[in-house]
């Protein structure tokens, strides 16, 4: 046979593989594939970080799983690398498609892009006045919705179409400001329902103890303000979510303490589209660990708004059925229990030391599912030892809705930044990023899983892409495209590893 027949038929065979999904994500990552080749928060949460471990991943192989490919990728300029020895990401780069994942907006620093996917091409961009925190589009795909840290703590309303101001709102105002970065108002969260965004902010300081302040707000989805809660005070606590049903008539966010110094409840709110309190339910501290209660990212309203669920930082869980909690106060969590068993995780006594795995987010995926993610290994006690990981540190649980029993777990192998669903709640996608006790890159990238397939996680899983750097966000659109901010890591031996880069992954 020629040379030219055997290279079309190894090219051809090649396109049968991965066509197949017979070739693993690894072949096909970003690791080996060049662009050119496919086409062009707040004081470290009480203590350090550690490591991973393997849990119920069931038997199933990368290479049966579909393999993706590197759609397009837009370099995002120079950035300072991650340090793979710390905790939590510095880098707050965010990410958020259209409902109709036509347009991706991106925001790094004070940078602000929107991109056409399908065209591969810039649509627009511009630089807002302090570093973007969180993005939203409204459900009409008609504005984008941001929120920066700076000393003004602007809400932005944009045209999604041109990038053009169409409101702004100055949460400085009504919090504060400080000269210090570091104590300047910041919009923690962005969430979009049918006819309204609902947004937190918030700050701290520290002087001899910390000072906490938060606000949450209804605006039209241009951007004209609805209302805001305190109508004339700030909660002396903290806000870092909040969220809604599709109809925006049952919006949740929580008040608490994640600074472990004030020795106060955490507080789940209902309100309803004029901002008025349908319920709410105190969680008291974990004692004798903690002296204060906080939610973190761990807050989430189903759909319908049928069901709430909030999971607390030292990983106690919650579920509120909404018709049960008839008036302010009234009703309880249908797992609550002084038991460890209703807990995600629970603290560990090991070697002298108390560890813990901090509770990172919640969603429910389905009417009988609950997931919750889990971030490193902490120290109860700050400072303290951390002697060995948590055995469910870094991880995916799944729990049943009626019971609160774990279905199954999902070991990431580094810090996840989030639980990500496309708009149609089938598909979701977990960005990983460092494993700051073994210092391995393994495990970067991003997971994508469709939740209507039966059985655990590695069966839900679709596939896996690989990217040297770590992922700080991701999205992921209804025909599962993901889209991925991803940032260079700077590695134990002074190397530096990965790119400043948005990618498509399909």
């Amino acid at each position: 046979m020629r040379k030219s027949s055997v290279t079309l038929v190894l090219i051809f065979t090649l396109i049968f593989l991965v066509c197949s999904g017979c070739i693993s994500s690894d072949v096909m990552s970003s690791d080996n594939l060049s662009s050119e080749s496919i086409s062009s928060d707040e004081d470290n949460k009480n203590g350090g970080e550690s490591s991973s471990s393997g849990l119920n991943q069931g038997n199933t192989t990368s290479y049966e799983k579909s393999s993706p490919y590197l759609y397009w990728e837009y370099e995002l300029g120079d950035a300072t690398p991650e340090n793979i020895s710390e905790g939590r990401s510095s880098v707050q780069d965010c990410v958020s498609y259209t409902p109709d994942g036509k347009y991706v907006a991106v925001g790094t620093g004070k940078d602000l892009t929107v991109l056409d996917v399908t065209d591969k091409n810039v649509l627009w961009k511009k630089a807002l006045k302090g570093n973007i925190s969180d993005l939203a589009f409204s459900k009409d795909g008609k504005y984008l919705l941001a929120g920066e840290r700076s000393a003004d703590g602007y809400v932005y309303s944009l045209d999604a179409g041109t990038g053009d101001e169409v409101h702004t709102y100055r949460t400085a105002d009504d919090l504060g400001t400080d000269t210090s970065p570091k104590y300047q108002p910041c919009i923690y969260r962005i969430t979009a329902a049918d006819d309204a965004v609902y947004i937190s902010a918030g700050r701290y300081w520290k002087d001899s103890v910390y000072g906490l302040a938060s606000r949450v707000y209804r605006f039209s989805p241009d951007g004209t303000l609805s209302w805001k809660l305190p109508a004339a005070e700030n909660y002396a606590r903290s806000v870092n979510w909040i969220d809604s049903s599709q109809d925006g008539k049952n919006v949740v966010f929580s008040t608490g303490d994640w600074t472990n110094s004030l020795e106060s409840n955490a507080v789940v709110y209902s309100v309803d589209a004029s901002g008025n309190l349908r319920w709410k339910y105190e969680i008291p501290p974990l004692r004798p660990y903690f002296v204060s209660a906080a939610i973190w990212h761990g807050l989430d309203v189903s759909e319908d708004g049928s069901l709430v669920t909030a999971y607390t930082g030292d990983g106690r869980k919650y579920l509120f059925y909404d018709s049960e909690m008839k008036e302010p106060g009234d009703g309880e969590s249908g797992w609550y229990s002084e038991e460890y068993q209703s807990n995600v995780t629970a603290p560990e006594e090991l070697e002298g030391s108390v560890i813990y795995t901090y509770g990172e987010n919640a969603k429910i995926a389905a009417e009988n599912e609950v997931l919750y993610l889990t971030g490193a290994t902490l120290p109860a006690y700050y400072p303290g030892n951390i002697p060995m990981a948590h055995p469910l540190e870094n991880s995916l649980i799944s729990c049943d809705a009626e019971t609160g029993e774990t279905s199954w777990t999902y070991n990431l192998g580094g810090r996840c930044a989030g639980i990500f669903f496309s708009p149609d709640m089938r598909f979701f996608v977990l960005p990983v990023g460092k494993d700051v006790s073994t210092g391995e890159t393994q495990a970067h990238g991003v997971h994508a899983f469709d939740s209507q397939k039966s059985g655990n996680g590695n069966s839900k899983l679709l596939w896996t892409f690989n990217t040297e750097g770590v992922v700080v966000d991701a999205e992921i659109s209804s025909d599962c495209t993901v889209a991925a901010v991803e940032v260079p890591l700077q590695l134990k031996n002074g190397d530096v590893t990965g790119k400043h880069r948005l990618i498509i992954v399909r």
